[in-house]
């Protein structure tokens, strides 16, 4: 009697999972990709141009690579060593440069901690593509 209750069932019924599991994740998978998406609009400067915007980037991951400097050297670099440590180190090959072929600045002081674009012009200060840039975006002008 048990055999024949066994043998009832098909063998495609028997041997597929409930889809449950499958749609629950696929809904998730959805919303994942949905929330990324809306997380680089919201946080994408779109009063940039394509160059300040490169330039934004570089700068956040050079700023990156002093804080892993940091956390294996206990210290930020000075204002004076700059971006030496990082080339001795062989992080980087050389000074890096923004996109409009000036090097970046590293400035580590009480007004400013950080890496710094002078933007389009290579001067500090400056508006539209000669801004300052830095990794919070751009410098605006005080008036």
């Amino acid at each position: 009697m048990m055999a024949d209750s066994v043998s009832s069932q098909s063998p495609s019924t028997a041997a597929r999972p409930p889809r449950t599991g499958r749609i629950v994740v696929g809904i998730v998978c959805v919303l994942s990709a949905a929330l990324a998406f809306l997380l680089a609009y919201v946080t994408t400067d779109f009063t940039l141009g394509p160059q300040q915007r490169l330039a934004l980037e570089q700068i956040r991951r050079l700023e990156g690579l002093f804080k892993v400097y940091h956390r294996t050297m206990g210290r930020f670099p000075t204002e004076q060593e700059g971006f030496t440590p990082l080339i001795r180190a062989h992080v980087l090959a050389e000074v890096p440069v923004d996109p409009w072929g000036q090097p970046y600045v590293y400035q580590f002081n009480e007004q400013r901690t950080g890496v710094v674009s002078f933007g389009a012009d290579g001067a500090p200060g400056g508006e539209g593509e000669a801004a300052d840039i830095t990794s919070g975006g751009l410098v605006r002008a005080r008036r």
